[in-house]
């Protein structure tokens, strides 16, 4: 895998509700406002990376929709995000992108830059996921055939079919985190599985919030990324 001292300590992001990008995994994603343009083009032209980042908003107070850029422009981030690199790009007719962004290592920010671009810049550390450049894990601590369960029933109720043919050869990692990306969790839980420190911690939480849906048996009511 790659080091920590490869990646950037002054990044642009990509501020977006209901976004998680984490580790290994991989996020697509259709670009088309202005200033988001203006941001992939810039990462493209220099390493290929960009951060992803949810902005700290009170969901009951919540103005506008991130993914149809109504949403109001500067808003508090989270700290801690996930660095991206592109992995594909293809331009499409009316001017927009579609990128497939590869999860590479979570940040904190540590101060937001003046304003020199049309996007937000942000100087990160890295320091508290060391792990997260390490090669894909496997764990028996991972109850994989348990969370495996619990995903296909929380997907079902969800109406979801994933493509379980290609998770069923990933690592315990690998796993975890795509599972983690799929399932359609709201905007504080998916800040706080990126947060969870270990992959153990991130599978506890994830079956914690999938066993409160599934005894209510309703089904997420998420606004989805725009795939």
């Amino acid at each position: 895998m790659f080091g920590l001292e490869r990646l950037p300590e002054t990044i642009p992001v990509f501020p977006l509700t209901g976004a998680l990008l984490l580790p290994k995994g991989h996020l697509p994603l259709n670009i088309f406002e202005p200033r988001y343009l203006d941001m992939v083009y810039y990462a493209r032209e220099r390493n290929g990376l960009f951060g992803m980042v949810q902005p700290a908003t009170d969901p009951l107070h919540q103005q506008g929709n991130d993914q149809l850029g109504t949403a109001p422009r500067n808003r508090p981030l989270y700290k801690t995000g996930c660095m991206g690199m592109i992995s594909d790009l293809r331009e499409n007719k009316d001017g927009s992108l579609r990128i497939l962004l590869t999860g590479l290592s979570r940040f904190d920010i540590e101060e937001e830059l003046p304003f020199t671009q049309t996007f937000r810049m942000v100087r990160v550390i890295y320091d508290h996921y060391k792990e997260d450049c390490a090669a894909p894990l496997r764990s028996e601590d991972i109850p994989r055939q348990k969370l495996v369960l619990a995903v296909e029933k929380y997907l079902k109720l969800n109406k979801i079919t994933p493509r379980w043919e290609a998770l069923e050869k990933a690592c315990d990692e690998e796993l975890v985190n795509a599972l983690a990306m799929i399932c359609p969790f709201d905007a504080a839980e998916k800040q706080a599985l990126l947060e969870a420190m270990s992959l153990k911690d991130r599978v506890e939480l994830m079956l914690k919030i999938m066993a409160f849906d599934l005894f209510s048996g309703q089904a997420a009511t998420r606004d989805k990324i725009l795939q």
